[in-house]
């Protein structure tokens, strides 16, 4: 008995050490997305969304796809017995044209209806109860009890940080449908987070799902650039200047760090709690505004920022209390998953 009381304890404290690992990179990758958001304030409103995307997208598919020529990895082999199989990478190509593509033409139409500060909150809280949901439905995964006191507490961290903007957002069934349509692009976002959990129970699979699901959006992103300038993708290019282009290329360059940064942390942890961590990339946002671009923050949404972090904070409590014995195979079942990953 003591034996297992000591075997459960250290496989606990080795479960929480690789689920810190990822608590980490969702940290990283909500800083990074941040400092996309501020490189690409000074570009957004001359450059078409799609075609901007499309640009932010080079980096990320240069390095993914340079990887998976020189490393040719096994998971990418159709011959090879750690072939993810066929369905799994169209899996992850849909999922990153989902994440990429559908979810940006929900949030874009979300904010011509209830403007950008709405539109944004109202999609970070479908990211962070989408994430809940697609966490549990999807890969059986429910969230804790603690996890959904703390998504709770990040929504009305949203609802503060969005309040000083309801004022100019007329209430009405267009208001309604912008907020849905937002809702949901935060859902979209986090499908391919789900898919790469999947791929990744397989070991040696980061660099699979990374460049696949990116090739799965960049695919999406250039055929809908193609249909909505008639397939003249010079006329959409040539009207940017080279600081533009090169602003882009810069903010796709920390993009690749974000997204290779929440692919790796869905390895090590779950998609509840990454998209909860997410949420923090509002919090580095009004941090960016207030430091580097000195803008004057409403006393809502800095209150907005303490309440997301706090229910960020209780996402990461667990039970410090273990039954005998009871969650030994479970415990066990996880750290050989994490060993088969490493």
């Amino acid at each position: 008995m003591m034996s297992d009381q000591r075997t459960a304890t250290e496989l606990t404290k080795r479960v929480n050490s690789v689920a810190g690992i990822g608590a980490s990179l969702a940290v990283l990758a909500a800083a990074s997305y941040a400092v996309v958001n501020a490189l690409l304030r000074s570009v957004a409103a001359d450059v078409d969304p799609f075609a901007g995307s499309l640009i932010r997208q080079i980096p990320l598919l240069l390095i993914t796809t340079t990887a998976l020529i020189v490393l040719r990895p096994a998971a990418v082999r159709p011959k090879s017995i750690e072939f993810i199989g066929t369905r799994m990478v169209l899996v992850l190509l849909v999922a990153g044209s989902i994440s990429f593509l559908v979810g940006n033409v929900l949030l874009f139409s979300g904010l011509n209806f209830v403007g950008l500060a709405v539109a944004t909150a109202a999609s970070q809280g479908g990211m962070v109860a989408g994430g809940a949901l697609v966490s549990a439905i999807a890969l059986k995964e429910p969230p804790s009890k603690w996890q959904v006191i703390g998504i709770a507490i990040v929504l009305i961290g949203l609802i503060f940080v969005a309040s000083p903007s309801f004022g100019s957002v007329k209430v009405n069934a267009l208001a309604a449908i912008g907020f849905l349509l937002s809702l949901a692009a935060g859902v979209c976002y986090t499908i391919s987070n789900a898919a790469s959990r999947t791929v990744q129970r397989k070991p040696r699979t980061f660099m699979t799902a990374l460049a696949l699901t990116n090739i799965g959006g960049v695919i999406a992103l250039i055929v809908a650039v193609g249909v909505l300038n008639g397939w003249r993708f010079d006329l959409v290019y040539q009207q940017l200047t080279g600081s533009q282009i090169l602003i882009i290329l810069l903010a796709g360059t920390v993009n690749a760090v974000a997204i290779a940064s929440i692919t790796l942390a869905v390895r090590f942890t779950t998609v509840t709690v990454v998209s909860a961590i997410g949420s923090l990339v509002i919090v580095f946002g009004i941090l960016i505004a207030w430091i580097v671009f000195h803008e004057e923050i409403a006393v809502a949404v800095s209150v907005g920022a303490a309440i997301i972090i706090a229910g960020v904070l209780v996402t990461q409590l667990k039970s410090r209390a273990i039954k005998k014995g009871a969650n030994l195979d479970q415990h066990q079942s996880v750290a050989e998953t994490q060993d088969a990953n490493a």
